[in-house]
């Protein structure tokens, strides 16, 4: 730790800000691109409103061509309605003469505005031309009709036919006109499509490409050194702090390296630090929990001490000193699994009556500091049990002395054991305290852990060595009206059934 000393104290110093090396080419990377993004959807819509402007000047194109084409057509019916009553003189094809000049009329007048400005003088012209056929036509051919004249019919027929082709030709040639100009917008229609085309997929390419290369810079400059990292994050949570990451990277990355060694540095201290802390409180809890555990037989070894005197028949003082010879054996082999709790406790099974060692564990409570005033009600059924019975009373008094001090002194403990099928020999010792609250049900037999004042935490947890060393299990589940219930199960493979039950 000396060496290192001068390092931890440096760490309080003040150090200038790493330089943002990864932040700058995140935002030049990100700006790029955008830049690039930007300028290709700013060209798309340019072209996408030059587009939309050309089809809506070729929608406005269609009905030019349409109206042209019927107002050429309407010029040459004005025509050919004219030469038929001069050929057949029936009076109804003037009524329809009239209906095709009102629409040579209607459609120059529809036609003026969808016309470029250059040419709206042709279709004056092809008006004016088509009011003076009418003139000549009802002024001149009509009347010499009538007459007879055939010389005058002959001469103001050749005007009317000059006037009409000189209509139809500028008709014919306002619709071609339009024409032509609808194929131009369809072209540029189509040139800039086309051009809109390859300008997306050339902005797609350019982002992709600067994508690839923006992410192949970042991935050498944050992916490799976050590995580097990640590796040591890995080396220090499996205990390696010995282990360094020394300068990786640039900018961000290079300081959050060297952050991670100063890490290092400080939780090694501090694991060195907490490791002899915990030593020292485990000694005091190892201390506490054998007293808590060899307690419970010096008291019985107290309290038959106090009841032998030389007047005490024989045989009594030598079921006592049985008794206390036992006692004394329970806190040797308390000492010694505590020291090695780790370690599976050793057992020396014999067969035994669990009925009796019950009824044994209960009187022998009852003669503790703390059940001297407890009451127990106890129920067993017959079973013989391969088992060592010292270690197995020592279950029973643990359970009963968390029983009694989660219970109030007029309301008893309940011990029952009986058989179950084929399972076992199943006790269960059940206490009328606040039960066990959710979040300890998992913990309640972890070696330390206890919720009553005064406890070790050791009890519970000898308890579930000892049932587990014999083969059993051992559970705690709330009542349903109040308190809690240990369930301990000895296996079926120590038990010895014995008569029938009583």
């Amino acid at each position: 730790m000396k060496p290192r000393a001068p390092q931890t104290q440096s760490h309080d110093v003040a150090e200038p800000r790493p330089k943002r090396v990864i932040a700058r080419r995140l935002a030049v990377s990100f700006a790029l691109v955008s830049i690039v993004a930007v300028a290709m959807c700013g060209m798309l819509i340019a072209l996408i409103g030059e587009v939309a402007g050309l089809v809506a000047h070729m929608q406005t194109g269609e009905t030019a061509i349409r109206e042209s084409l019927v107002f050429a057509t309407s010029v040459r019916e004005q025509y050919i309605h004219q030469a038929h009553w001069i050929i057949e003189q029936d009076p109804h094809h003037l009524e329809h003469y009239e209906e095709w000049l009102e629409q040579v009329q209607r459609g120059g007048e529809a036609l003026q505005p969808l016309v470029p400005e250059s040419e709206r003088w042709r279709v004056a012209q092809v008006l004016e031309e088509s009011r003076a056929l009418d003139e000549v036509f009802k002024a001149f051919l009509v009347p010499a009709m009538n007459r007879g004249d055939r010389a005058s019919v002959v001469k103001y027929h050749k005007q009317a036919d000059e006037l009409s082709q000189r209509a139809t030709k500028q008709a014919d040639f306002i619709a071609r006109s339009v024409e032509q100009r609808m194929a131009m917008d369809h072209t540029s229609a189509t040139r800039m499509t086309n051009a809109g085309l390859l300008t997306g997929a050339t902005c797609v390419l350019l982002v992709l490409s600067l994508s690839v290369v923006f992410t192949i810079r970042l991935r050498l400059a944050v992916l490799k050194p976050l590995e580097v990292l990640a590796s040591a994050a890995r080396r220090f949570g499996s205990g390696d702090f010995e282990s360094r990451v020394g300068p990786v990277g640039e900018g961000e990355l290079r300081a959050v390296s060297i952050a991670f060694d100063r890490m290092a540095e400080e939780l090694d201290a501090r694991e060195k630090r907490l490791i002899e802390s915990e030593r020292m409180a485990a000694i005091g809890q190892l201390a506490a929990g054998v007293a808590h555990e060899v307690n419970n037989p010096i008291q019985v070894i107290r309290g038959y001490l106090k009841t032998m005197t030389a007047e005490s028949p024989i045989n009594v003082l030598e079921d006592e000193l049985r008794i206390l010879d036992e006692e004394a054996s329970a806190c040797q082999r308390i000492a010694e699994d505590l020291v090695a709790f780790a370690r599976a406790p050793e057992l020396h099974p014999n067969h035994v009556e669990m009925e009796q060692l019950l009824r044994e564990s209960v009187r022998r409570f009852g003669e503790t500091a703390d059940g001297s005033s407890q009451l127990v009600h106890l129920t067993a059924e017959p079973g013989e049990a391969l088992v060592d019975a010292g270690r197995l009373r020592q279950v029973v008094r643990n359970l009963l002395v968390n029983a009694a001090h989660f219970s109030e002194p007029d309301q008893p403990i309940e011990v029952t054991g009986r058989r179950v099928g084929e399972e076992g020999y199943h006790i269960a010792i059940s206490d009328t305290g606040p039960g066990i609250a959710p979040e300890d049900r998992t913990k309640i037999f972890e070696p330390f852990f206890t919720k009553r004042s005064g406890g070790s935490g050791l009890g519970l947890a000898v308890c579930m060595s000892i049932v587990r060393a014999h083969g059993g299990t051992i559970s705690a589940k709330n009542n349903p009206d109040r308190g809690a219930t240990f369930h301990v199960l000895i296996p079926d493979s120590n038990m010895e059934p014995r008569g029938e039950q009583t």
